[in-house]
């Protein structure tokens, strides 16, 4: 059915190519444009160092030193401390990236990298300020209220999944421990590395961190582009309402759905709650882009879609909930 589902979507985007080739270059023309001035500047600095700290082993020795202060703000092992902080202030989808890299480096296993990422792959605050209170909402909402409900949801569902998977994982050992011998060497986890008990950097880790940092960004690039070209198809359908194309254009790609926001002629918690809700569940785009960083970890998209969509359910919640007061 999914792999249906796909070919339907790249032969209507062929069709959409052929049929209206200004249009196509207009809306790639526009995708890369977000690209290049927004994406690529912002993100493809932290993902270079990000590969370089993780591979040099700096990484462990700065993380089990602020280990200790951070455990008391939220429960997470040293080595996931980066990928959430990351991943709220600098945005999306730079925490999932930074998790595959923990998984890839053998410092995290699946389960922590895919919990990790589904806490820490959020917008950043700097967007949700400009482009959302701002720009699409008018400041007409306090900047707090939209953070409150675009982040406590990820950062409450993941300290309570977290704390059922340290739970089983507790159970799980004990049960072993009880079967194994006393001498059985420890098993070895498959798929990972062994990383060095010391931290190096040379230009080896270098290359490999640089290289790493534009791969990633080419990839978004590419995803960026089918996504802008799946939006502006569905903006040439000719809808009866124009809530329902909204919320279906939103749901594809972010910020052709938010821009579609100030022109329909809604109430202002109908419209904060679109915002919240397009931004809580970051897109289908983001899902592709997502599921591409995290590919080699075992991740499954569908257990990350289920996450995305209780946060965006329970931030709309929120907002409605706390709008009255504000």
């Amino acid at each position: 059915m999914k792999k249906k589902v796909i070919s339907v979507c790249f032969a209507l985007l062929i069709l959409y190519c052929l049929l209206f080739p200004r249009q196509m270059a207009a809306s790639v023309t526009g995708g890369l444009a977000l690209w290049y001035r927004s994406i690529l500047p912002t993100l493809l600095p932290f993902c270079v160092f990000s590969a370089i700290i993780v591979r040099s082993g700096i990484y462990d020795r700065i993380f089990e030193k602020l280990y200790p202060v951070t455990r008391i703000l939220y429960p997470v092992r040293a080595p996931l401390i980066y990928p959430v902080i990351t991943g709220f202030l600098f945005g999306f989808p730079l925490g999932s990236k930074i998790c595959a890299d923990l998984y890839a480096s053998g410092k995290v296993s699946s389960k922590e990298a895919e919990l990790a990422c589904c806490i820490s792959n959020n917008f950043g605050p700097a967007f949700l300020y400009n482009y959302l209170s701002v720009g699409v909402l008018g400041g007409e909402i306090p900047a707090a209220l939209l953070f409150a409900a675009c982040y406590l949801p990820p950062l409450l569902t993941g300290r309570v999944l977290l704390a059922a998977a340290n739970r089983s994982s507790r159970t799980k050992s004990f049960r072993l421990s009880g079967q194994e011998s006393a001498a059985a060497p420890p098993p070895s986890v498959p798929g990972k590395t062994k990383t060095a008990s010391r931290s190096q950097l040379n230009m080896k880790i270098i290359d490999a961190g640089i290289m790493d940092g534009f791969t990633t960004m080419i990839k978004l690039a590419g995803y960026i582009l089918l996504s802008a070209l799946l939006a502006d198809l569905l903006k040439r359908i000719p809808w009866d309402s124009s809530l329902f194309p909204c919320i279906c254009i939103g749901a594809t790609e972010i910020t052709n759905g938010l821009r579609q926001i100030p022109l329909l002629p809604a109430n202002l918690p109908l419209r904060a709650a679109l915002a919240v809700g397009m931004v809580g569940f970051g897109g289908i785009s983001g899902l592709l882009q997502t599921n591409a960083m995290m590919k080699a970890t075992g991740f499954r998209l569908g257990c990350y879609v289920c996450f995305k969509l209780f946060c965006s359910l329970t931030g709309i919640l929120l907002l409605l909930a706390l709008l009255p007061f504000c």
